[in-house]
Parts: structure tokens; sequence; C-alpha cells
């Protein structure tokens, strides 16, 4: 994904969401075995945008605080935790 990418992704419209296209988080499957930058590069393949997905009947839309961490800092503390609770 490249930066532009991500730009577009974070601007997407919640309201325009097509629910059909979003992957559904809760059906995102964390392989634990795998080194951090390649669980973060599976959950990008699945999930496609990182910013809108949906959780059963709901689109969820994420942001990121603007603080010393970055989107990866972000990534890897979401899919540490999901890897967690996937358990």
């Amino acid at each position: 994904m490249t930066i532009e990418e991500l730009q577009r992704m974070k601007q997407a419209d919640i309201m325009q969401a097509d629910r059909e296209q979003l992957a559904d988080i809760d059906s995102i499957e964390i392989d634990r075995s795998k080194s951090v930058p390649a669980r973060i590069r599976g959950y990008l393949e699945q999930v496609k945008n990182p910013f809108l997905v949906k959780s059963g009947e709901y689109i969820l839309k994420f942001s990121y605080a603007d603080c010393d961490k970055d989107m990866d800092d972000r990534m890897v503390e979401y899919v540490s935790r999901m890897s967690k609770i996937r358990c």
C-alpha cells in the first residue's frame, strides 16, 4: 500500500460505504506464528482498508490520534491485540 492509497482510504465516507465490499473484522484471521511485519501484511491483505470495516451489521471507521506513534506503531498494537483475542 502506498501513502496515497492510505490517504484515500482514510478519507472514505462511512455514509457512502458499500457494506458488501467491506471486510468483516470478525472473520479476520491472524497467524501468530508469523513475524509482526508478516502479520500486518496478512491483516492488510484481508481487510483491504484499515480505516473502514464492518462488524456484523455495523460499519466501523478507525482513526488514529496525532501523536508520536505512527500508522505502523498503531497497526502493530492492533494486530497484537487481535492475535491475543483470537487465541
